[in-house]
C-alpha cells in the first residue's frame, strides 16, 4: 500500500541525518568541481559550509527575503562566470548552485528527500563532463552515499542503513548490466556534449614544430589513444597516424600550420583498405587518422582539412570513432600555383649551407625528384647521423646548417625540418606531418602514447601527382619504425624512458581502456556486434526481448533468493498462522478480524454452533505455546503449529449463506 501523505514525512529529521545528506552532496560536487570556474566552485563551498553550521547551532532556515537574495546572487554568478545557463557548464553551474539553495529550505523529511533527488541530477551531469573509469566508481560510491543518507534520514540505524544499501546495490548489478547491453542504443554514445574549443585544456602535439618539441613530448608517458582493427591489421611500420600538416617555415626554424584553405588531396580507392576504431580523449577535435584516411564526404561530424587530415566538432571527454585507410604511402593530390608555392616557400636568408648541399644533390640526381629523394636519403645513413632523445640544443637562426654539418644528432623532428629543408632549397614541393607512428600491441589494441609522437616528411612527385611519405628518421634508426622507440635509444635513455612507466600505471591505463571501449563507447555497431556473436541477426523488439529474456532470469535469481530469506526471517507462523487461521473460519469480512483473541474467538464459534474439539484443541496450543511459557516457541514447533492450523482451516473454512 502506497501511503500518499506519511506524517512521519513532515517531521524533522535529526542533525546526523542531515549532516550525512550534507556530506553526500559534497561528495558528489567533487567530480564537478574540478570543471566549473573557481569562483562557482568557491561559493558552493561557502554555500554548504554555511549551512551546516547554522544546523550546528540550532538555525532550522533562513528568512525568505535571505533566500531570494541568495537567489540572485547565484543567478549573477553564473552569468557573470559562464556568461549563459545552456550548455554544460552552465547548466551545471547553475544545478549545483540551487542544490545547495534548497538545503536551506530545507526543514522536513519530504525536503531533505528532495535534496537527495537533486543530487541523483548532478551525479548525471558529472559523467558528462568525464566518463573516466575513476569517475565511474565514484559515481557508484556517492549512489551508495545517497541510499546510505536516505535510509538514515528514515531513521534506519547507520550500521543497518550500510549493510541494507549494500545489499541491495550488490543485487541490482547484473540485472543493470544486462539493461544496459540489451536496450536498444544509438551508433553514437550519448556522453558527448559540444564544448567551447577556447575554454579547454589541450595536451598532446602541438600546433607548432621546432627542433626539441616533440623530443620533450615522448618523455611522458601519457595514454594518447587506443586502436582496435576490426580485420586486417597494417604492420607496425605501417602505423602514421597522422594528426598534422605543417606547411609555414619562419626564420627561427619553427614550422606552423597553415589555415588559409582546404584541399582537394583524397586518398586512393584502389588501395588496400583497413576498418579500425580508435578511443581517443578530445583535443580540439584533432583526430589522429591512420594514413591515409578514405572519408571524403562528413561522416557524423567528420570533417577534411588541408593535406587529408580529419576533424570533428570539439566536446568534452572520451569518444570512439569508426574509420578506413587507405594503406599506403602515396596519397594522390594535384597542387594548383598557389600549393605549389606554398611547398616550395623557404627563407632567403639562413641555412646558405643546407641550400649549397641540396643543390648538389639535386645536380647529382639529374634534376629527378624521386632520385633526388634517395640521394638525399642516402645522405642521412652515410654521413654519421644519430638518433638521440637528447640532442644537443642548437642556437642559432640558421639551425638546420647547424645541425647537418655540427652535432649530427637528433630526434625525428630535426631529420624532418632538415629532408623538408633540403628538399624546398631545389623547388620540390615538400611538407613536415606530425602525429604517431607505431604503437605497443597488448594483445587485443594497440596502445599509442605520448612517447610514441613522430614527424616525418611528404615530398611531391610531380610526375605522379601524388604526395609520397617519407621518414627521414628511418635512414637514421630503422628500429624506430620498425619495433618502437624503446628499441631505438642508448640504454641511458631507455632507463630514464622507463622511469617514468610502473606496473601500477600500466594496469590503470589498460583497465581505463577497456571501461571507454566498452562501456562509455559502447554504441549500436558494437551492440549488433554483440548480438550477432549470440546469434541474432539484428537488434529488434524480437532480440532485445530475448536477451532481456534469457539474462534476467539468472540475473534475478540472487534478488529472488535473497528476498525469499529476507521474507522467511519476517516471517513469524504463530502470528500469521492466528491470522490465516481466523480468516479462514470467521471469513475474511468479519468485522475487526486482526483484534479477535483466541478465547474471543472461542465464544463466536460457540454461538455459532462451529466450535468443535479439534478447533478447541488449536486454539488452546496458540495460547499456551504463545503465553504459558518465559520463551517464544522454537521455529520447528511454531512451524508445526502453523502447518496444523491451515489443515484444520481448511476443513472448517467459512461458508458464507448465499442470499436469494
Amino acid at each position: 500500500m502506497i501511503i500518499a501523505q506519511a506524517t512521519y514525512l513532515h517531521d524533522e529529521p535529526d542533525f546526523k541525518a542531515v549532516l550525512l545528506n550534507q556530506l553526500a552532496l559534497l561528495a558528489v560536487s567533487v567530480p564537478i568541481l574540478l570543471q566549473l570556474p573557481i569562483a562557482v566552485s568557491a561559493v558552493f563551498l561557502l554555500f554548504t559550509l554555511g549551512r551546516v553550521l547554522m544546523l550546528w547551532f540550532g538555525v532550522r532556515r533562513p528568512p525568505k527575503w535571505v533566500l531570494v537574495l541568495m537567489l540572485a546572487i547565484v543567478v549573477a554568478l553564473v552569468l557573470g562566470q559562464v556568461g549563459t545557463f545552456v550548455g554544460l557548464q552552465g547548466g551545471m553551474s547553475l544545478l549545483l548552485l540551487l542544490g545547495s539553495l534548497k538545503s536551506f529550505e530545507g526543514h522536513s523529511r519530504r525536503d531533505w528527500q528532495v535534496s537527495a533527488l537533486v543530487q541523483v541530477f548532478l551525479l548525471a551531469g558529472a559523467v558528462l563532463f568525464d566518463q573516466s573509469l575513476w569517475v565511474g566508481a565514484w559515481v557508484l560510491l556517492c549512489l551508495m552515499m545517497i541510499a546510505v543518507a536516505l535510509a538514515v534520514l528514515n531513521e534506519l540505524p547507520m550500521v543497518n542503513a550500510v549493510r541494507q544499501s549494500g545489499t541491495a546495490f550488490a543485487l541490482t548489478l547484473l540485472p543493470m548490466l544486462v539493461l544496459f547491453v540489451a536496450m536498444p542504443r544509438k551508433d553514437a554514445p550519448l556522453w558527448g556534449v559540444p564544448q567551447n574549443p577556447i575554454a579547454q585544456s589541450t595536451t598532446g602535439l602541438s600546433e607548432t614544430m621546432k627542433p626539441g618539441s616533440i623530443g620533450d613530448l615522448v618523455q611522458s608517458n601519457e595514454p594518447a589513444f587506443t586502436a582496435t582493427f576490426q580485420s586486417f591489421m597494417p604492420q607496425q611500420k605501417d602505423l602514421y597516424w597522422r594528426v598534422m600538416i605543417m606547411a609555414e617555415r619562419d626564420d627561427t626554424g619553427t614550422w606552423q600550420i597553415y589555415k588559409g584553405y582546404t584541399d582537394s588531396a583524397v586518398a586512393d580507392a584502389n588501395a588496400p583498405s583497413v576498418s579500425y576504431q580508435i578511443v581517443l580523449e578530445d583535443n580540439k577535435g584533432k583526430i589522429p587518422a591512420l594514413d591515409y584516411p578514405t572519408e571524403q564526404q562528413p561522416k557524423r561530424g567528420i570533417m577534411r582539412e588541408t593535406g587529408n587530415v580529419l576533424r570533428v566538432y570539439s566536446r568534452q571527454g572520451v569518444r570512439g570513432i569508426h574509420l578506413t585507410a587507405s594503406v599506403s604511402d602515396e596519397l594522390p593530390h594535384k597542387l594548383s600555383r598557389q600549393e605549389f608555392e606554398l611547398y616550395t616557400r623557404l627563407s632567403s636568408s639562413t641555412n646558405l649551407r643546407t641550400r649549397a648541399l641540396s643543390k648538389q644533390l639535386f645536380e647529382q640526381s639529374g634534376g629527378d625528384v624521386e632520385a633526388f629523394i634517395a640521394k638525399t636519403y642516402q645522405y642521412f645513413q652515410q654521413q654519421g647521423f644519430s638518433y638521440t632523445l637528447q640532442p644537443p640544443v642548437l642556437h642559432s637562426g640558421s639551425s638546420t646548417d647547424e645541425f647537418l654539418f655540427g652535432s649530427k644528432q637528433g630526434f625525428c623532428e630535426h631529420y624532418a625540418d632538415a629532408f623538408v629543408t633540403l628538399m624546398r632549397s631545389s623547388g620540390v614541393a615538400a611538407r613536415v606531418v606530425t602525429g604517431y607512428q607505431g604503437g605497443e600491441w597488448n594483445g587485443e589494441f594497440w596502445q599509442i602514447r605520448s612517447k610514441d609522437a613522430h614527424a616525418w616528411t611528404e615530398v611531391w612527385l610531380p610526375e605522379k601527382q601524388v604526395w609520397k611519405r617519407i621518414d627521414p628518421t628511418a635512414a637514421v634508426s630503422a628500429s624506430r619504425i620498425d619495433s618502437g622507440l624503446e628499441n631505438a635509444l642508448s640504454s641511458d635513455e631507455l632507463s630514464q624512458l622507463l622511469s617514468n612507466t610502473s606496473w601500477l600505471s600500466r594496469f590503470a591505463d589498460n583497465s581505463q581502456i577497456y571501461w571507454q571501449r566498452w562501456v562509455v563507447n559502447f554504441d549500436g555497431a558494437q551492440q549488433r556486434n554483440l548480438f550477432a556473436m549470440l546469434g541474432f541477426d539484428n537488434v529488434n523488439a524480437k532480440s532485445v526481448l530475448s536477451v532481456l529474456l534469457l539474462g534476467l532470469l539468472p540475473a534475478l535469481l540472487p534478488l529472488a533468493v535473497w528476498l525469499k530469506k529476507h521474507r522467511q526471517r519476517e516471517f513469524n507462523p504463530m502470528q500469521q498462522g492466528f491470522l490465516q487461521f481466523k480468516m479462514l473460519i470467521l471469513g475474511k469480512d468479519f468485522a475487526q478480524i486482526a483484534s479477535v483473541g483466541a478465547w474471543e474467538m472461542q465464544n463466536i464459534l460457540a454461538q455459532q454452533n462451529r466450535l468443535n474439539d479439534e478447533i478447541r484443541h488449536i486454539l488452546q496450543d496458540y495460547v499456551r505455546l504463545n503465553y504459558a511459557t518465559a520463551t517464544a516457541p522454537s521455529l520447528q514447533v511454531a512451524r508445526k503449529w502453523y502447518r496444523q492450523a491451515k489443515k484444520i482451516g481448511k476443513k472448517y473454512r467459512f461458508v458464507p449463506t448465499k442470499t436469494k
